[in-house]
C-alpha cells in the first residue's frame, strides 16, 4: 500500500475536521464549539487546525461548501428540469426535504451556520441571495409562460427559501417529509399560480 503523501494526507486531515465541525456544528451550535473541541473531535490538535484554517469563517464556509456541494447539483437540476414550472417547484421542495430527511446532521449543521451568521451580522441576506438565482429564474418563467401570477420574484424566491430553511431543520429534527412536503407545496403552488 503506498504511503500518503504530504498533500493527501493534508487534505484528509482538512476533510476530517470539517467532519468534525459538521457533527458538533449540529449538536451544539456554532457559538457552543470551540477550535479545540474540532480538532479534539477529530482527532488533531488545536496546530493541526489552525494549519488548515486561518479564521473562523473558513471552517464555516467549508461547512456549507460541504452541505451544499451535496445537495446544490441536484436542486439545479430539478429546477433546470423538464415539466411545468408548479411541478418542478414541488419537486425542488421535496427534494430539498428529503435531502433534510436523509441527512439530518448536515441539515442541522447548515442551519447552526446560517443562524450563527444572522446574528453575528447582516450575512443570511447576502447567503439566501446567493440561493436564489435559480429559483428566481424558474419564477420568472412561470410568469413569462403565464402559469404563474405577477409578484415580486426575489421576494417570492426569499420567502421560499426562508420557509425551505425552517421546515427543512423541522423535517432534519423528525417531522414527517411528505406531510411537510405536502403543505408547503400546496402553500406556494395557492400562492404563486395564475387564476384559471
Amino acid at each position: 500500500m503506498a504511503r500518503e503523501t504530504r498533500v493527501e494526507r493534508r487534505q484528509r486531515t482538512r476533510e476530517e475536521l470539517v467532519a468534525s465541525a459538521t457533527r458538533l456544528f449540529a449538536e451544539q451550535g456554532v457559538a457552543a464549539t470551540s477550535v479545540e473541541a474540532i480538532a479534539e473531535s477529530a482527532g488533531y490538535s488545536r496546530g493541526a487546525y489552525h494549519s488548515n484554517f486561518e479564521t473562523r469563517e473558513e471552517i464555516l464556509d467549508a461547512v456549507v461548501a460541504r452541505v451544499v456541494g451535496s445537495l446544490g447539483p441536484e436542486l439545479v437540476a430539478v429546477l433546470r428540469g423538464q415539466g411545468g414550472v408548479l411541478e418542478r417547484l414541488a419537486a425542488y421542495v421535496r427534494g430539498f426535504l428529503q435531502y433534510c430527511a436523509r441527512r439530518p446532521v448536515e441539515t442541522r449543521a447548515l442551519v447552526a451556520v446560517i443562524s450563527h451568521r444572522a446574528a453575528a451580522a447582516d450575512v443570511y441576506d447576502e447567503l439566501v441571495a446567493a440561493s436564489l438565482a435559480d429559483v428566481v429564474a424558474l419564477l420568472e418563467e412561470g410568469q413569462r409562460t403565464g402559469e404563474l401570477r405577477r409578484f415580486d420574484l426575489v421576494m417570492m424566491a426569499s420567502m421560499l427559501r426562508r420557509t425551505l430553511d425552517a421546515e427543512g431543520l423541522r423535517v432534519a429534527r423528525g417531522a414527517p417529509v411528505d406531510a411537510v412536503g405536502d403543505e408547503l407545496i400546496a402553500t406556494f403552488v395557492r400562492a404563486t399560480r395564475s387564476a384559471p
